[in-house]
């Protein structure tokens, strides 16, 4: 497939989209099925930086995309979601559940040579809105995430945060994120996290937290449940884990993000769990 000149990374992308999309936590395996399910192994992330003024254009184009994949009969899903804060952002995420099950993914897709020529005509005209692309590939850290499994086609946003951890200081940096998560059982916090370790894409070492939420209302519940937190930590469990940070990060970033169904290739069973969000029915033309 030859390169767009507008987007670097044309080829990559089919092929990330071409693959089983499972987002955490429970960012689901979104194929046949609903309901809750457990994170990837492996989570690809595609970011696109879109230029001001084009955002509607580039859902356009988004939307065009998940059309060629159902024209082209691919049985493969993925989520996609657009930055409330921040940068002007898309995301689209997909997960696999092993380097093997993500090269024969990729190997899959270059015998479907309809759909990669639709494709490859689409990443043209989706290039004209970008102002830059990015990959990385991340493996999911159970022993560092929290809580239960999320039904992901009853989200609606998404809060990722950001460690950049400095060199030679991931052990005290694991550690300390370890003493946050006891607090976390220890005080019932109510929302659920999957940690990610970046593996390849940006630099490291990297770790990407993900937080699904229903609603934004979500986060206005927070001030009592990180009291919760703190007063589990304790004088001194808050002291050291201060330490800890300041002395492991060399920065932290936060953004929110919305699914987006324009940006999306949802499954059957990730449509079913919300159909009218999802799949909604297009409007219809006033009588004349």
């Amino acid at each position: 497939m030859k390169h767009s000149p507008f987007s670097p990374f044309p080829a990559f992308r089919l092929a990330f989209f071409m693959a089983p999309v499972l987002l955490a936590p429970s960012l689901a395996t979104l194929r046949a099925q609903g309901g809750p399910q457990p994170p990837p192994p492996l989570l690809m992330v595609y970011r696109e930086a879109v230029k001001p003024g084009h955002g509607a254009a580039h859902a356009a184009t988004e939307s065009a995309w998940s059309r060629a994949l159902a024209k082209g009969k691919s049985s493969e899903h993925y989520l996609g979601m657009s930055s409330l804060t921040g940068p002007s952002e898309a995301w689209f995420c997909m997960g696999f559940r092993s380097y093997a099950d993500w090269e024969a993914k990729q190997q899959e897709q270059e015998k479907n040579m309809a759909l990669k020529k639709e494709v490859d005509a689409i990443s043209q005209k989706d290039g004209e809105h970008l102002s830059e692309a990015q990959s990385f590939l991340s493996s999911y850290r159970k022993d560092l995430s929290y809580g239960p499994d999320v039904e992901i086609g009853k989200m609606r946003y998404m809060r990722v945060r950001t460690f950049r951890v400095k060199q030679g200081m991931t052990k005290a940096f694991e550690d300390a994120v370890k003493m946050a998560i006891a607090a976390y059982e220890k005080s019932h916090f109510p929302a659920s996290f999957a940690f990610y370790e970046v593996e390849a894409g940006t630099w490291s070492p990297t770790y990407v937290v993900l937080r699904p939420m229903k609603s934004l209302a979500d986060m206005d519940a927070m001030d009592t449940a990180n009291k919760a937190f703190m007063d589990a930590l304790g004088e001194e469990g808050r002291k050291a884990m201060q330490k800890a940070f300041v002395e492991t990060v060399n920065g932290v970033s936060n953004q929110l993000f919305a699914f987006s169904p324009k940006l999306s290739y949802p499954s059957p069973g990730l449509i079913a769990s919300d159909p009218a969000f999802w799949a909604p029915k297009p409007a219809k033309e006033p009588a004349k």
